[in-house]
């Protein structure tokens, strides 16, 4: 004779309906941080700003010597 032995992992419709509601919630954030991450300048973009920045500091010390050589 088998003798049936209750499984302690079986789980109720009210957990499986909450951990689905939990699994939702998990991927609506994951979603909400891969926007945030589409949204952060790429290290193209921020080096092309540094050159700039580099580039203009250069301009703006080489006017204030043409000045100050008249």
């Amino acid at each position: 004779m088998i003798a049936f032995m209750p499984n302690d992992r079986q789980f109720t419709l009210r957990q499986i309906d909450q951990a689905r509601g939990d699994l939702y919630g998990i991927a609506d954030d994951l979603e909400l941080l891969k926007v945030q991450l589409a949204q952060l300048p790429t290290r193209a973009y921020i080096s092309r700003l540094a050159i700039m920045a580099t580039g203009t500091v250069w301009a703006l010390i080489g006017s204030v010597a043409l000045m100050a050589s008249r």
